[in-house]
């Protein structure tokens, strides 16, 4: 925290992501109370944001790498904040319709899938010393889940009181102030030009990412993981907060005790030593499973807040972990592409769960939709620590290329 930079860093993260506690409940509770809307309502807009986040990964990992990733993010959260404003403008006004709301959530999947690869790869650059990257990875989850706990606890009363404009607007001022701060240290990341072409750069990166095995076999777990979990969190929680929890509000206590885990595990992440940091990381993930069952059998909201913060713990443990073996194996001039492919991969089936999600909910209800998607992701999860590769990779020993 001495590191000017880092501190700025770390208050953006902070900021930006109050903006992203307080969205997912204003936009789903936004839209399901739009006239006519529906649970497949809900799927169409989260969809057009998730499918161009996937397709534009690859491309922004490669503008991350040449025009600097510091660069990208101040660049992108500063456009991010006019389109999240624009959609704040149609609820307050309301001319907000479905098929806006999903033009303008297409536009800031675009601007993620840029920002995205960036973010990855800026904290080696931030924080030079290879010793401190799992702590350095740790304090910015502690930044980010600060936000989001202070994020989910005024999102429900804000749409509750104030309707969903309010809501998003603090959103997307959110996203002004970060990218500002980001843009004041933009020279911590240089440009990193390989000479290939864009396609050529692409072509490496892929290479790079297909060569190490561990990488690709839970990068596959997790594009089932992330699919099934999406629609479950993003489509049938706010379903069943309004059918079972009073609504916004009830679905704040549980997305609120999710962000209090994600900050626990960003503390308890910065203190693990393990020396196999995937094992530890994908067993922990149990977890949402077993929040998905609390949910499915509609428990009292205490138990099921619960289950929710101690998922948030182990995927936080999860994403420290996961980011420390990626910037400690990965080459350094090519990690926000293979960064980018990592992200493509995990996020690339999250706009078919989104959009199956809305639809599945009215066709088998929601108890069994739930029970579906925790034994989805529990085969997914058990399935990936088969392979040698990921059960020896080593923490602190940079892995073979080959995995």
């Amino acid at each position: 925290m001495r590191n000017r930079q880092y501190r700025r860093f770390f208050v953006a993260r902070t900021i930006s992501n109050v903006g992203n506690g307080i969205a997912p409940i204003a936009l789903a509770f936004g839209v399901l109370a739009l006239p006519g809307s529906s649970p497949t309502s809900l799927s169409i807009v989260l969809a057009a944001q998730a499918l161009p986040l996937v397709v534009m990964l690859p491309f922004g990992g490669v503008v991350a790498d040449r025009l600097g990733r510091a660069r990208v993010i101040a660049t992108t959260d500063i456009i991010l904040s006019g389109v999240v404003l624009t959609m704040a403008a149609l609820f307050l006004t309301g001319n907000a319709t479905v098929p806006l709301l999903a033009v303008l959530s297409f536009s800031a999947g675009v601007l993620n899938g840029f920002w995205f690869p960036a973010f990855a790869g800026l904290v080696p650059d931030v924080v030079r010393n290879e010793e401190h990257l799992q702590s350095a990875n740790a304090y910015v989850s502690v930044a980010a889940n600060t936000g989001l706990i202070v994020g989910s606890a005024i999102g429900g009363v804000l749409v509750a009181a104030f309707g969903a404009g309010i809501a998003i607007a603090i959103d997307g001022l959110s996203f002004l102030f970060a990218g500002l701060l980001v843009l004041s240290i933009r020279h911590v990341s240089l440009p990193q030009s390989s000479g290939e072409s864009v396609v050529g750069d692409l072509v490496h990166g892929w290479r790079v990412f297909t060569s190490m095995r561990w990488v690709v076999i839970v990068v596959g777990a997790f594009s089932i993981v992330v699919m099934v979990m999406r629609g479950a969190e993003e489509v049938m929680g706010p379903v069943l907060a309004t059918q079972s929890y009073g609504g916004a509000a009830g679905w704040a206590v549980v997305l609120g005790s999710l962000s209090v885990g994600l900050l626990v595990g960003a503390m308890v992440s910065s203190r693990i030593r393990t020396q196999r940091p995937l094992v530890v990381a994908i067993l922990g993930c149990l977890a949402l499973p077993a929040w998905l069952v609390t949910l499915a059998f509609a428990l009292p909201l205490a138990v099921v807040a619960l289950f929710a913060f101690i998922w948030g713990i182990a995927f936080e443990v999860m994403a420290v972990l996961w980011f420390t073996a990626l910037q400690s194996n990965v080459p350094r001039d090519a990690l926000s592409r293979v960064s980018a492919y990592d992200l493509m991969g995990s996020l690339m089936f999250g706009p078919i769960g989104l959009a199956l999600a809305g639809p599945l909910v009215s066709i088998i209800g929601l108890r069994e939709a739930f029970l579906i998607s925790a034994a989805v992701i529990t085969i997914a999860l058990l399935l990936a620590l088969i392979p040698a590769s990921v059960r020896g990779l080593r923490s602190g020993t940079p892995s073979a290329m080959t995995g």
